[in-house]
């Protein structure tokens, strides 16, 4: 008898298990207004509170509709050329499929999962490692947000496993590409180095290596920068070596023309360190 009673239970359980699974799998969906809604299952009716929480893996996007984004809102992938289109591609779907998506809002679109993750690819393109597993959530804010211990007003940050995106900075940053400031490439970029220099797991062994040389260089340009700044850097790089290291990525990526004139030594450096040349694509010694 006791026997039977387990049986039926572990029957519950994986009936239970398997249940929640599959439906999981048709949760959501992708209207052609671009919002990402609850499937037609969860009931019309129904009011959906913030936060919306979607896991990566359910987030099926046709090749069309992630081009389509990418083409109207990611200047970086449009420069391009069709084979390493593809590559981005490949490196986004599957960078999606290992993340969670939390907004903390009322509604989502995709456009919010495929460019915040794009943002990542953009800085990891050249890398062969480049999914972050240790950073397996990503929050999504309307805009600004507080953050807590200490409290202040954020943009953006990295904290434990999560990395947090203010979605109305994050599209600024991306809309006026001359002005050294993008959100996305400074919160990635702080999870970069977390990601192989604190967690010591899927560590890319060519940027942790090369970033023995950026911060010999580094270290002497930020200490100079401190003493007399000549306006390339913001007083928040001046914060600390992280800061500056982050933004020297925003440079690097949104005026590299600038960064090259005053620093070219340092712009070389951060070219061997990520394996890619925004000024010399695709005529350079990288693969990217």
């Amino acid at each position: 008898m006791e026997i039977t009673w387990l049986i039926i239970l572990i029957a519950v359980i994986v009936y239970t298990i398997f249940r929640g699974k599959s439906r999981k799998k048709t949760l959501y969906s992708d209207d052609a207004a671009g919002e990402l809604q609850y499937n037609k299952e969860v009931g019309e009716n129904i009011h959906l509170s913030s936060p919306l929480v979607y896991y990566g893996e359910n987030l099926d996007f046709s090749d069309e509709v992630i081009r389509k984004v990418l083409i109207k809102y990611f200047p970086y992938f449009n420069r391009l050329l069709p084979p390493d289109q593809d590559k981005f591609l490949s490196r986004l779907r599957k960078f999606i499929k290992t993340k969670i998506f939390i907004i903390h809002d009322v509604k989502g679109y995709r456009e919010m999962p495929i460019l915040i993750s794009a943002s990542s690819i953009q800085l990891t393109f050249g890398l062969d490692k480049f999914l972050m597993p240790h950073f397996n959530i990503i929050q999504i804010y309307p805009q600004e947000f507080i953050a807590l211990e200490p409290m202040r007003i954020l943009i953006g940050n990295v904290s434990g496993n999560t990395i947090n995106i203010a979605w109305k900075q994050f599209l600024e940053g991306y809309k006026n590409r001359f002005d050294s400031s993008n959100v996305g490439l400074h919160e990635m970029a702080h999870a970069l180095y977390y990601q192989n220099f604190e967690t010591e797991e899927y560590i890319d062994r060519n940027f942790k290596n090369c970033f023995q040389v950026f911060t010999a260089l580094g270290d002497r340009i930020y200490s100079k920068e401190k003493e007399r700044s000549i306006g390339l850097y913001s007083d928040y790089a001046m914060k600390n070596f992280q800061e500056f290291w982050a933004e020297s990525i925003e440079l690097f990526f949104e005026n590299p023309q600038r960064l090259n004139s005053h620093y070219p030594e340092l712009y070389n450096i951060l070219c061997d360190l990520l394996c890619q040349d925004p000024l010399r694509y695709p005529y350079h010694d990288y693969s990217v």
